[in-house]
């Protein structure tokens, strides 16, 4: 049975194995990352933590409302069974009623296809880093290398990279115009995202440096669950003439090369982002987004 369960109620011991224990765990469904993510979430849960679904919430002219928070690409149900069609279908059908819109992302393994609800699918790329470097290297594409190479030349090196809140005001103003333009409070929940995964030992910047150790660019990685997940990235102009970002992506790539570790690029559908992505080997990997709308019909028409 699912059962609709409010955050105080939720035992997040039992949530947490849970989601360590599914055949999809990912960082961003540990109650941490959510109660930093999305304050006061709720949840379903199935039978006595057997499955669980996060419902991250929102309240906006009176109506609440569930959406995707930032820095949280997949959500969506987790269970140690793969989930059914029907069953995917069964958890959706139990958002209760007070939520009067969605627009969720769930993850890779959440199979849905059902006419009862709007469903489309995202973009994201990973690499299987099982196999030792040079193998991993040889399906590079040649640009990629072409770009490596020139990054190296450039005299760059990759250290360690600023603290979360220096990393952030880098990111500010460093992303693409297009994509810095976010609604107030992005910038203020990034530092707070980053140190939790410090404080739990999962994460990690790290910076590409000039000769005269200038930061030409940085990444927030976090390592969990046999993931490497590349989260959030951002170069100078300068460091996008000299390439810097695919010298710190292949840094990190050849650190990991061996293990049975999973590089994650957590998107895109960004053309430019996904050339970027499959420049590396980089396989796509599909992931449902869903819309409910049960507004009144005004709104419903509005939010179409």
């Amino acid at each position: 049975m699912i059962r609709y369960i409010p955050h105080s109620e939720i035992r997040k011991d039992a949530w947490d194995s849970c989601i360590q224990n599914s055949i999809n765990p990912l960082p961003y469904a540990l109650s941490w990352w959510l109660d930093v993510a999305s304050p006061g979430w709720d949840a379903l849960i199935r039978d006595d933590y057997a499955a669980v679904m996060p419902l991250t919430w929102k309240k906006r002219f009176g109506f609440n409302y569930l959406r995707q928070p930032w820095f949280t690409q997949q959500l969506g149900i987790f269970s140690a069974e793969n989930l059914s069609m029907q069953e995917t279908t069964l958890f959706l059908d139990s958002v209760p009623d007070k939520y009067r819109y969605a627009d969720i992302q769930l993850n890779s393994s959440n199979c849905l296809l059902s006419e009862a609800y709007q469903v489309n699918f995202r973009a994201n790329f990973v690499l299987d880093l099982a196999f030792n470097y040079i193998n991993i290297e040889s399906n590079y594409h040649r640009n990629c290398r072409r770009n490596i190479q020139k990054a190296l030349n450039e005299g760059l090196r990759v250290k360690p990279g600023p603290g979360p809140s220096v990393f952030s005001r880098f990111v500010e103003q460093n992303l693409d115009r297009s994509l810095a333009e976010k609604p107030a409070g992005l910038y203020e929940i990034l530092p707070t995202i980053i140190q939790a995964t410090i404080d739990q030992s999962c994460g990690e910047i790290s910076g590409v440096y000039d000769r005269n150790g200038e930061l030409n660019a940085a990444g927030w990685f976090v390592h969990l669950f046999s993931r490497c997940q590349f989260m959030v990235c951002a170069s100078t102009s300068g460091g996008r003439k000299k390439q810097a970002m695919y010298l710190l992506v292949d840094h990190m790539i050849r650190e990991k090369a061996g293990s049975q570790t999973l590089f994650d690029f957590t998107g895109s559908n960004i053309p430019g982002v996904a050339y970027f992505n499959a420049g590396f080997g980089a396989v796509r990997q599909m992931y449902p987004v869903v819309r409910i709308n049960r507004l009144p019909w005004v709104l419903r028409v509005l939010k179409k």
